[in-house]
């Protein structure tokens, strides 16, 4: 079902159809005219152009089917109903305005505008928002929105905050029209007429009261001598409470440092607020007697614990008195001199004893300095440094002649590798009168590939000739 939307983001309220003139093409306007070819991307275009203008914004109401979100955060879907579909995108901007997760099945009511895929050539539908359809989708939107917050440990008990006893300002948050307020003074006025109580009024209901809950949470965590904060309603149905069903009332409550009580509706119900709370109170008025206690009973039971304190201390100053008077009938009372004595004779006995001890720890102390002061002569540092100095010059000693050794050795093994290479020096031959002849830088072995009239080279003992080959002859 596709309704027209006639103000933006407003619900729809009927069926309405504009009507739009229809320019008709130069190309039709004669007869006998050449028709226009189209491209498929420009008729596309067109055709896309043409469905922006004339839904670009739509209520649709259907179910989901194949629902799926990419890794992009951009979710694709179809919504259909027992006879038709549409393709659908949702663009990850636009998902953080609704609140419940889409899955099949889900009937929804959708906001969007109807657009062309120009790849595929299908028209789909844009999302910008959605709402679920009926009672069981706003309980599946709150169990997911429970779920969710559970995960990241906001209903943890824990962390939750201790009231305190004798609270002297109370913020609250509601309706100031509301039964709810008036419950809450009410009982409060009854329990305790001394405490102060600031209203921080919210809308508790409709459009955008979920925002003023939580501003007016936050406006009373900014005074300081606010001690408690209750937060709540009267009772109504599901979609009555849902503002503090919001996910933005739960985390102003689990962000706020003031201890916050959730008084709302009946005892029957269970809000997202309920859950977030550091305590939940079945109604408004039991919200302010858990809050504020009695202060008759209080002063009470303050007059009660005083008299027992009294006649606690009285109780216990008469055993302290009967204690002296017992103590001073004792001996050491009238002689005080005899406490002393058994401590003079013990003192007396220590010191003889610490005479004859020092003594002899004397002569003990006297003997181990003796055997200290050899043993500090014979590790003196002069000591050390002569033996360390004989010591080196024996290592330095050994050095030089390993030194020289080796310097020996590897002088008459290098001469011995010049007389072994002399030998085998084919240069050497020439000092013989030998001779080598070469033709092209190549030594010739035999006169194999000579000719007469050939330029050879033949190298001396000293010196080199250039010569040239008359003759040829041949091997005997």
């Amino acid at each position: 079902m596709i309704r027209k939307k006639q103000s933006r983001l407003s619900k729809p309220q009927s069926q309405t159809t504009p009507e739009k003139s229809t320019k008709v093409p130069s190309h039709l306007e004669a007869e006998n005219a050449q028709p226009q070819v189209y491209s498929v991307s420009s008729l596309t275009r067109d055709i896309r152009a043409i469905m922006e203008a004339a839904f670009d914004s739509v209520w649709i109401e259907g179910e989901i089917s194949n629902f799926r979100t990419v890794a992009s955060g951009h979710s694709y879907f179809v919504l259909k109903d027992d006879k038709a579909q549409i393709r659908c995108v949702l663009f990850k901007g636009h998902r953080a305005g609704i609140k419940f997760q889409p899955e099949d099945g889900d009937q929804v009511l959708l906001f969007g505008r109807i657009t062309v895929y120009d790849a595929r050539g299908e028209y789909q539908i844009i999302a910008e928002s959605m709402e679920p359809r009926g009672l069981g989708a706003l309980q599946k939107a709150f169990e997911q929105l429970k779920e969710k917050l559970d995960k990241e440990g906001l209903f943890d008990e824990e962390i939750k905050k201790p009231l305190p006893i004798f609270p002297w300002k109370v913020g609250v948050v509601t309706s100031p029209t509301g039964a709810a307020v008036r419950d809450i003074l009410n009982v409060i006025r009854r329990r305790n007429p001394r405490v102060s109580v600031l209203l921080c009024p919210a809308k508790v209901q409709g459009e955008g009261s979920a925002g003023e809950i939580a501003q007016s949470i936050r406006a009373l965590n900014s005074m300081k001598d606010v001690e408690v904060i209750i937060v709540g309603r009267g009772g109504g149905s599901l979609e009555d409470l849902w503002a503090f069903n919001e996910e933005e009332v739960a985390r102003a409550i689990f962000a706020s440092q003031i201890p916050i009580v959730s008084a709302v509706g009946h005892e029957i119900d269970f809000t997202i607020a309920d859950f977030v709370a550091d305590l939940r109170a079945p109604t408004p008025s039991a919200a302010a007697e858990l809050t504020v206690p009695v202060l008759k009973e209080i002063v009470k039971n303050i007059r009660s614990l005083t008299g027992e304190l009294l006649e606690a201390i009285s109780q216990n100053v008469e055993a302290y008195r009967d204690l002296l008077n017992r103590l001073m009938d004792r001996r050491f009372f009238h002689q005080p001199k005899e406490i002393f004595s058994p401590h003079i004779q013990r003192l007396d006995e220590l010191h003889g004893r610490m005479v004859r001890n020092l003594g002899q720890g004397l002569i003990i102390h006297q003997q181990r300095l003796k055997d200290r002061n050899h043993r500090l002569i014979q590790a003196s540092p002069k000591n050390k440094i002569q033996q360390l100095s004989e010591k080196l010059n024996g290592l330095q000693n050994r050095a030089v002649q390993n030194i020289q050794n080796q310097v020996r050795f590897r002088k008459e093994r290098f001469e011995g590798f010049l007389k072994n290479l002399n030998a085998v020096n084919p240069l050497a031959i020439l000092e013989r009168g030998y001779s080598i002849c070469s033709k092209d830088e190549k030594s010739l072995k035999s006169s194999a590939g000579v000719k007469p009239g050939d330029k050879v080279a033949i190298r001396l003992s000293k010196g080199e000739l250039d010569c040239t080959v008359d003759k040829i002859i041949e091997e005997i």
